[in-house]
């Protein structure tokens, strides 16, 4: 009798290695059954992209922003790097910030934060566009059809695409600016910074806008916004606003 429950020990104890291997062979079999149908599934035509969109694009056409973002339609959006696209957008010095989502079952949105300009400055080479922050975001020769008001009584030397004006009365200027909404912007067609204790803004109809020392500055923007909003509608013509005391003055017609 004992003899025969040690040989029985013995085939169990023989046994037990085949059934470990077993066991692992269908775990194996399982996760590649898994793989594949995960593989399957991510490369059914359904997932190919079909729908790409931008928001939050003001001056970048979406078509540059698809490829600097490097997504197209007909990709299976299982293989779009959504970091790695973020990433080569943030690369762009117009682009501040970036974000790239996937919308199911065939989408992409791209959403960007662009780099505004407000202002233009004369450099030794021409001219260069500046964002809030004094960043250089564009250069050229001649001065285009402008939307953005020129910064006159101030040039800057060895600036460059990318670069920062370190300027503190420009960077002030550029601060006033970028609080105005893009109609605003548009109206006004220079800034002149040549006397720090009395700046002047003209608009495109030659008003002044008589901002003296650059303080008080959201409160200066506000009321620049309602004076060029009225310019727009009034018949009468205004030669200027003075905003250089806390309560805004035009005079009479």
């Amino acid at each position: 009798m004992g003899d025969e429950q040690d040989m029985a020990v013995e085939r169990a104890a023989a046994q037990e290695p085949s059934r470990k291997w077993q066991w692992l062979f269908q775990v194996l079999g399982f996760l590649g059954f898994v793989a594949v149908a995960v593989a399957a599934v991510v490369y059914l035509p359904v997932f190919k992209l079909e729908s790409i969109s931008v928001m939050g694009n003001s001056y970048i056409p979406a078509e540059d922003i698809f490829r600097i973002a490097g997504v197209h339609k007909g990709q299976h959006m299982f293989q779009v790097e959504t970091g790695k696209a973020v990433q080569n957008l943030r690369k762009d010095l117009r682009i501040e910030q970036a974000a790239v989502k996937r919308t199911f079952p065939n989408g992409i949105i791209i959403e960007v934060e662009e780099r505004r300009p407000v202002a233009c400055v004369p450099c030794e080479f021409g001219f260069l566009d500046l964002d809030r922050n004094g960043m250089a975001l564009n250069a050229y020769r001649v001065r285009h059809l402008q939307t953005i008001p020129l910064l006159v009584g101030v040039e800057v030397r060895d600036l460059y695409i990318g670069d920062k004006v370190q300027d503190e009365q420009t960077r002030l200027a550029l601060e006033y600016l970028s609080m105005l909404d893009d109609q605003t912007l548009s109206q006004i067609v220079e800034m002149n910074l040549s006397n720090p204790q009395y700046v002047v803004a003209r608009t495109t109809n030659a008003a002044e806008i008589r901002l003296g020392v650059l303080n008080r500055l959201e409160d200066k923007a506000h009321n620049t916004q309602s004076f060029v909003a009225d310019l727009r509608v009034t018949q009468k013509p205004i030669k200027y606003i003075d905003l250089t005391t806390s309560a805004p003055y035009i005079p009479a017609i």
